[in-house]
């Protein structure tokens, strides 16, 4: 969980928004650095929810679990070491070399979330 909390302009995710089933995955703290941070609307710094760690490439050891500020500097954040995900759901997509070193490690991966229907 992260340590700071922000205002984040109308974007609402609830953490592992991304998961098929948030109850059937394994999640560990890491070390979330600030320079692969991205700025939010206002000048904040975070790592968003989705994000590959450390890297989108066959260095993959997990998918971060909910945004982690890091305005102050590096902070720790859960991330996701197995689990089902929607590949629609990820803010980037993901690589190939990714792709292969997540599912080595017990990663399944749907293609598109279902749709949902909401009442008028």
């Amino acid at each position: 969980m992260s340590f700071i909390q922000h205002e984040t302009g109308g974007r609402v995710s609830a953490p592992g928004w991304f998961l098929v089933d948030n109850e059937d995955c394994t999640r560990k703290t890491k070390q979330m650095i600030s320079a692969n941070a991205v700025t939010d609307y206002n000048g904040g710094k975070y790592i968003p929810m989705g994000t590959v760690y450390p890297s989108n490439d066959g260095n993959a050891i997990g998918i971060v679990y909910e945004d982690v500020y890091v305005d102050s500097g590096d902070m720790p954040g859960s991330v996701v070491t197995r689990g089902s995900v929607y590949k629609d759901r990820l803010p980037v997509a993901l690589s190939g070399a990714a792709e292969s070193a997540l599912a080595g490690l017990g990663f399944k991966f749907v293609a598109t979330s279902p749709t949902v229907e909401r009442p008028y």
